[in-house]
């Protein structure tokens, strides 16, 4: 079985872990929050061309995966990375700590990205925060659920 199709099986469980999650966090009223990274930017900015290749491409997301594992507590959940985005699964996390989470996961990535492409550009990374129980986001947690099982 090739990495592509572990890490395909890996976002899939992910799915798993946010319903899990999140029946959990309804059961006992606990806070849960959902962040997604959309790489998508970044890879068609691609430092001009340097993403080009898959190998290249793969090389990337695989460096930027444990830059990623290495900013969150041990508690988070990362769903692996497909073709563009990340999901983080922060268990009794509120909003505000999943905003604060996410401005300094961007600002990590933005720097990751300085450095690996070797040339300034503008590597901002869209974030998207969903949390429960919380109305103030444009979609739940559990909307999220059937697009990491259908994989990015």
């Amino acid at each position: 079985m090739d990495s592509k199709t572990n890490r395909t099986e890996t976002i899939a469980r992910f799915a798993d872990l946010i319903n899990y999650e999140l029946r959990r966090a309804e059961r006992y009223r606990i806070f849960l929050s959902l962040v997604v990274i959309n790489l998508g930017p970044i890879i068609e900015l691609g430092g001009n061309g340097s993403l080009s290749k898959d190998a290249d491409k793969e090389q990337f997301l695989g460096d930027l995966f444990e830059v990623l594992r290495g900013s969150v507590r041990e508690v988070d959940l990362i769903s692996g990375y497909g073709d563009t985005k990340i999901g983080l699964l922060l268990p009794e996390t509120p909003r505000q700590g999943a905003e604060a989470a996410a401005r300094r996961i961007s600002e990590t990535l933005y720097s990751f990205c300085g450095d690996y492409f070797r040339k300034p550009a503008d590597y901002l990374v869209p974030v998207e925060i969903s949390s429960f129980p919380d109305a103030a986001g444009a979609r739940s947690v559990a909307s999220y659920i059937e697009d990491f099982a259908r994989v990015n």
